[in-house]
């Protein structure tokens, strides 16, 4: 194999270092002429392979090589921008920032030509580079942004560098992104830096250990004291809920103060500043980390297990919380009822997840219907604190379950009875057993279009299996119960022939009939063998 080209590449190389700029600027331009061919590209890869380097061919040109030439062109030319005056002229100036613009393009062009293939770079090089010149303030401010880009795209984004980084390297890496993002250059996009901080987050996680004392510091700083825009919270929310999940098996005690001090500044982000979708999925994935973690299994005294600290906040904080999602429900029902065209009126699974468990932790275990004073000064940072009370049971959520209701007011709460029922069926106190189906067999029967009818046929089945599995809430009301499951199943029936209702009613058929609700009579067998074949 011919090296001549390596020779000409080795002196552009070298040319790069010169004293003066006309030199390097055209040494720079031959640079990327070379690197362009697939010819040199070839031949370096050849002469950076392990075999080729361990054997006589050790001391030729490659990737590695020539990486440090480009970073002593960097360090030359920056050099060179720092000396000059720094009231210059506007056409000084431009020129300056173009000249930092091909810069960092040759750089990101070279990186990628050389791990197109795979990773040719050593890794430790790369980093080292640019944690170098993030580090200074004069080249951070130049090109602090470009940098990011490429470490955010061609060095994070490769696996192999994944596990090639110490976990020193994790740390450190974090640690000055973190002060980057609280101090940022003016040159420098905070949303590119939240990107980055998400990713090193993950990082972290996968790779290292000992890490969230900085993150425990970081993140209540940035969104207590900052208003940051819609893209950066996104991020550095989606950040917090990868780092909360990490570390809460061993710092559960620390995760649920985190969640404590944040939960206010993202309920009045909730409120006041119109969230992006994204956002507020990625809050309610904070939410629901937060329920979790100071309430384990559904645990709702401290004697139980749930988290013992201040009890009191975290329940005002609970009932802010549940306040903000029943408005996000009803708004979600609102822009649906009057949106042009169709739409699903089914809400999101983790957002009716989340006011779920919220509902098991606030309503009372008798069934009685309970008010609680909510200060919504505190929650949307007004300076007046108007209190409203809100009610707070089962027989609320029964009044959200009325036949007149549109599909958009309906559902929402159908689903939310679902879960509930499903996740916590010792929760349903036994006075609500018959009231909560008299009021689902009434949905059912006038139930004559629209999405409805798979929902209801859903809470049936969640409230048939809470039914079989907690027989002593029937106590009292059991020949009432059975009438009514009788009606409940000659409707299911009916619908089984429909396709949209098929498999939820055959699914509350087998609940019904599984639990013992009904007796089995001849025409739950019609459904399976037809009206000419008798049961044996």
């Amino acid at each position: 194999m011919s090296l001549s080209n390596l020779s000409e590449l080795l002196r552009y190389c070298r040319e790069l270092e010169s004293d003066k700029a006309t030199e390097r600027k055209k040494a720079a331009e031959q640079f990327r002429r070379l690197i362009h061919s697939a010819e040199v590209v070839q031949e370096l890869d050849h002469t950076s392979g392990s075999n080729f380097q361990t054997g006589q061919g050790s001391r030729q040109l490659t990737w590695d090589a020539v990486f440090r030439f480009l970073q002593r062109y960097v360090q030359r030319e920056t050099e060179s921008m720092q000396s000059g005056r720094p009231s210059a002229s506007a056409s000084v100036l431009t020129t300056r920032q173009k000249k930092m613009a091909e810069m960092c393009s040759l750089i990101k062009y070279f990186i990628r030509r050389a791990n197109k293939r795979g990773p040719r770079l050593k890794c430790s090089e790369l980093l080292k580079h640019v944690t170098e010149v993030l580090q200074s303030p004069y080249s951070c401010a130049a090109y602090g942004e470009d940098y990011s880009s490429l470490l955010l795209k061609d060095i994070l984004s490769v696996r192999k560098y994944w596990c090639d980084m110490a976990p020193q390297q994790w740390h450190n890496l974090l640690e000055l992104y973190c002060c980057l993002f609280i101090s940022p250059p003016k040159s420098v996009n905070c949303v590119l830096v939240s990107r980055v901080i998400h990713t090193l987050v993950h990082g972290c996680c996968m790779q290292t250990e000992g890490f969230h004392n900085t993150l425990f510091r970081f993140f209540p700083k940035v969104l207590l004291a900052r208003q940051e825009k819609h893209l950066t919270l996104e991020h550095l929310v989606s950040a917090l809920n990868v780092f909360v999940r990490c570390v809460a098996p061993n710092y559960r005690m620390r995760v649920c103060q985190l969640g404590e001090e944040l939960t206010p500044a993202l309920l009045r982000i909730w409120a006041d500043l119109r969230p992006s979708l994204a956002l507020k999925d990625a809050m309610v994935d904070f939410f629901s980390l937060q329920v979790c973690a100071h309430h384990p299994n559904g645990a709702r005294t401290q004697d139980a297990g749930a988290y013992a600290g201040d009890w009191s906040r975290w329940r005002n904080l609970l009932y802010n919380l549940y306040d903000a999602l029943i408005r996000e429900i009803s708004q979600i029902s609102s822009r649906g009822k009057y949106a042009a065209g169709s739409r699903h009126v089914a809400v999101k699974e983790a957002l009716i997840e989340l006011t779920a468990h919220i509902c098991h932790q606030l309503f009372g275990d008798g069934g009685d219907t309970h008010g609680m004073e909510v200060t919504q000064g505190a929650l949307r940072g007004s300076p007046s604190h108007k209190r409203r009370r809100m009610d707070l049971g089962w027989e609320v959520l029964r009044e959200h379950l009325q036949p007149q209701q549109s599909d958009f007011d309906l559902i929402p709460w159908l689903q939310i009875t679902a879960v509930l029922t499903s996740r916590r069926p010792s929760m349903l106190p036994g006075p609500e057993l018959l009231p909560l189906l008299a009021a689902l067999h009434q949905l059912l029967a006038e139930q004559k279009r629209g999405e409805r009818g798979p929902y209801v046929l859903r809470c049936l089945e969640e409230v048939a299996r809470c039914q079989a599995g907690y027989p002593d809430k029937a106590k009292g009301h059991r020949s009432e119960l059975s009438r009514l499951w009788a009606r409940v199943c000659a409707l299911a029936l009916r619908r089984v022939s429909f396709p949209q209702t098929e498999a939820p009613s055959l699914d509350l058929l087998r609940a019904v009939v599984h639990g013992g609700l009904i007796g089995v009579d001849r025409e739950l067998w019609k459904l399976l063998s037809g009206s000419a074949c008798k049961p044996s």
